[in-house]
């Protein structure tokens, strides 16, 4: 329905209804006729569906088994863009949403477990009232096991998801080292080979870092700097992987709660070196590299 048409059909049932009770009375003292109803489709048409509707026939689309792969994926694009907004995303809690979303984790179809798991993302980043509710939802071991996705696409929303759950939110955080899942995000260090993947990982083994120093102590018991030397040995043609996976090192380097073995130093050392004379001039800066080398030595 055309705005244009909107208004006129408003402008018909204003004119129909605007006469008084009086006028409306026959001479016999009748009672007035009843007000004509608005059609609901017409106050949608003019005012605008509220976002929350609109979330929930999304929602329909998206659990509606007769509605084709791409009629999903469109409302899945839907539904994350609406979910961008913080107060839409705190309010899937409140809608119930959060089990039938979750549910979607597992579908057979990978490219709607990832649309499941990067909605699943956007809501909870940076919004402790999703994430609170996400975490009660059991959303966290969900995501936990999707992170060993046999395809790579669904695994990179999964961290994007991963992301969002724990990163400054403590509850979460706590929950994710008890489901063991630092061993995981080493294992997919140690077993990727997407290389745009390792970056996220790293990234996130970074901030993870910088949040909570304790970690380095299991960090270290999973062979973490070992398994970083494997990563940059195998993709030092990759500058930004080799940037953030420096820059890892060093963190872990700076929160250790106890000095790195000489042997483990001095298996990094030689990509350090590679690293510094490849890239020194383009990543990085000058007090870092050396730092590292010092660190290293």
């Amino acid at each position: 329905m055309s705005q244009k048409t909107s208004l006129n059909e408003l402008l018909k049932w204003s004119i129909i209804n605007q006469a008084t009770e009086a006028e409306d009375a026959s001479a016999s003292g009748a009672p007035p006729k009843p007000m004509e109803k608005m059609d609901p489709g017409l106050i949608d048409a003019i005012l605008g569906k509220s976002e929350s509707q609109m979330m929930l026939e999304a929602l329909n689309v998206i659990k509606n088994p007769n509605a084709t792969i791409d009629e999903k994926e469109l409302a899945w694009e839907d539904f994350e863009m609406l979910i961008q907004q913080i107060d839409n995303a705190a309010n899937i809690e409140n809608m119930k949403m959060w089990p039938p979303i979750l549910e979607e984790l597992k579908n057979s179809n990978p490219k709607l477990r990832e649309q499941a798991a990067w909605a699943c993302g956007t809501a909870t980043q940076n919004n402790p009232k999703a994430q609170s509710a996400f975490l009660k939802e059991k959303g966290l071991a969900a995501i936990i096991e999707l992170l060993s996705d046999p395809e790579t696409f669904v695994r990179t929303k999964a961290i994007y998801a991963l992301s969002g759950a724990i990163k400054h939110f403590e509850p979460a955080f706590e929950e994710f080292k008890n489901e063991d899942g630092l061993k995981t995000l080493i294992n997919l260090l140690k077993n990727e080979t997407d290389v745009s993947l390792l970056r996220k990982v790293v990234f996130l083994l970074n901030t993870l870092l910088i949040q909570d120093p304790s970690i380095t102590t299991e960090l270290a018991d999973l062979q973490f700097i070992h398994i970083l030397n494997d990563v940059l040995t195998q993709n030092m043609d990759d500058e930004d992987l080799v940037e953030k996976s420096l820059v890892a090192l060093r963190t872990f380097f700076h929160v250790a709660l106890s000095p790195v073995h000489p042997m483990t130093l001095a298996a990094i050392r030689p990509r350090v070196l590679e690293a510094k004379e490849k890239y020194s001039k383009y990543i990085l800066d000058a007090e870092i590299w050396q730092d590292l080398d010092k660190r290293t030595a």
